[in-house]
């Protein structure tokens, strides 16, 4: 099986084709992360001199322009130039019957076809008929947050080919950032970190990848030491602020990170007013979060289907219950009786049955939990 590209060396890969001389007339990137968009977008407006811009680049919306406007730009020929660019920001909106003033009303069965929607101002159809003989003399820059699937017109015309550039970029998962951020540091900036330095920054920043670039950045600039960047020199340039929420130390009990979770808890317990109010407000969450975890097992361990078990345990969120359902391969049915006497001892210990204090309770009750 053939190894499958980093998002650093398809953006790498992508910009280079950018900034050299075979430049295709229609590029499409799609995903919810848009730290690539946006860069390989800026890529795209340098191909026009700065000089020519006024008349030969057109930046625009899909919820504010038709499809037969862009096709009218991209058929038009530059002025005084090369080459003109037409980019299109979040393009699929320009299929969506809701959007201009020419909006129909939709029939009753209120359901409208992606390969039939456009009316007046044009539909996929109209696109594909450009995709397949663009005008070479203008650069269609197309990005959207989803692509559109690989089974309708559209999707299928804007798969890679010989006129059109086309990828989905990935969201970085945050098990992948502290390699992300050692390929990025020596790509860009020929900056090496030490494996504690890089792991503090991924911690603290996550996967923010425009904000860990001018983090990785700031680090380069003053970067004067023939060495790698230290854990203290992150600590001492970088400057830490992130705050977590009770989502971010909820995933790090699912993980059985104890650092990770430990650190979180020690961060709330520092930004709360009342900590033993604080420790109490945690472990009435965690008591409904493992509560939910527990029926999702006992539904499932019946044999009902996770639609069946969604509308039992009246979880609306499918990715919620996608995450709870991964948690429980680390806290499985037999461990939550256990995991409930925690939280109870917990819940004693800051109601007046320990002597410790209410950041030691929970520092314990998180080691408890994660090993």
């Amino acid at each position: 099986m053939a190894k499958r590209s980093s998002s650093l060396s398809d953006y790498k890969s992508f910009l280079d084709e950018l900034r050299g001389t075979e430049i295709k007339p229609v590029y499409a990137f799609f995903g919810e992360e848009t730290f690539f968009l946006d860069r390989l977008q800026e890529a795209a407006i340098a191909v026009i001199p700065e000089e020519a811009r006024d008349f030969n680049l057109d930046i625009l919306y899909g919820d504010e322009v038709k499809v037969d406007k862009v096709i009218t730009m991209c058929r038009s020929f530059p002025m005084m130039a090369e080459r003109r660019a037409v980019i299109v920001r979040d393009f699929m909106k320009m299929f969506d019957p809701r959007q201009g003033e020419a909006e129909q009303e939709n029939d009753q069965s209120g359901e409208t076809s992606l390969d039939t929607a456009g009316g007046g101002g044009g539909s996929p159809d109209d696109l594909i008929a450009y995709l397949k003989q663009p005008n070479p003399s203008t650069l269609l820059f197309l990005t959207n947050e989803k692509r559109p699937a690989a089974n309708t017109k559209i999707g299928a015309a804007l798969r890679k080919g010989n006129t059109v550039t086309s990828h989905a970029f990935d969201l970085v998962d945050e098990m992948q950032l502290p390699k992300w951020i050692m390929d990025w540091a020596t790509m860009e900036h020929q900056l090496a970190f030490e494996d504690q330095a890089v792991q503090l920054l991924a911690f603290h920043v996550g996967n923010h990848l425009q904000q860990l670039t001018v983090e990785i950045e700031k680090l380069a600039s003053g970067w004067k030491e023939d060495r790698p960047v230290s854990d203290s020199d992150v600590r001492e340039l970088v400057g830490l602020s992130r705050e977590f929420t009770m989502f971010d130390f909820q995933d790090a009990l699912f993980e059985k990170n104890t650092g990770k979770a430990m650190m979180i808890a020690h961060q709330m317990m520092k930004r709360a007013d009342n900590q033993a109010g604080e420790v109490i407000r945690i472990i009435s969450y965690l008591y409904a979060v493992f509560g939910k975890l527990w029926h999702i097992q006992r539904l499932a361990r019946k044999g009902l289907t996770p639609a069946q078990i969604r509308d039992a345990a009246s979880i609306k969120s499918t990715y919620y219950y996608e995450k709870l359902a991964r948690a429980g391969r680390q806290f499985p049915l037999s461990a939550c009786p256990w995991l409930f006497e925690v939280l109870l001892d917990a819940d004693k210990a800051i109601k007046g049955f320990s002597r410790q204090s209410p950041e030691a309770i929970l520092l314990m009750t998180v080691k408890k939990i994660t090993t």
